[in-house]
């Protein structure tokens, strides 16, 4: 069964690794966080802290979802406000452009869906 704990800033789990000196660590790749345990009751509490989240898995799992989830919905969100300004900058010259306001009320409608899907998740909902 694997060893591991969430990250504190994604809720990704991290694989305990060893190092030479026999003393555990863990890395998350995509927040750039490490975490080294150095002394006896630090390492007494991590594999106490294993223990209880294993028994706690499929809660955690759960939970990580619903997290990842809201980030990939709030990152979607932002990347449609950046395409809505680079509309707003590439096409200033035909303030008049038909396609340019199609585009820009896909992208709104895309954005008022996003946010009622974080409602639902907000309230169970999903």
């Amino acid at each position: 069964m694997s060893e591991n704990i969430p990250c504190l800033l994604c809720g990704k789990q991290l694989d305990r690794r060893i190092d030479r000196n026999r003393k555990p660590y863990f890395i998350c790749d995509p927040c750039g966080m490490q975490i080294f345990i150095r002394r006896r009751h630090g390492i007494d509490r991590l594999n106490e802290l294993i223990r209880v989240l294993r028994g706690r898995d499929l809660p955690f799992r759960e939970h990580a979802k619903m997290l990842y989830e809201i980030q990939a919905t709030l990152t979607e969100i932002n990347g449609l406000k950046s395409e809505m300004k680079k509309l707003d900058g590439v096409f200033n010259f035909f303030s008049n452009d038909r396609d340019k306001k199609r585009a820009l009320t896909s992208l709104r409608n895309r954005i008022d869906h996003l946010l009622s899907h974080l409602q639902d998740i907000a309230k169970g909902r999903v």
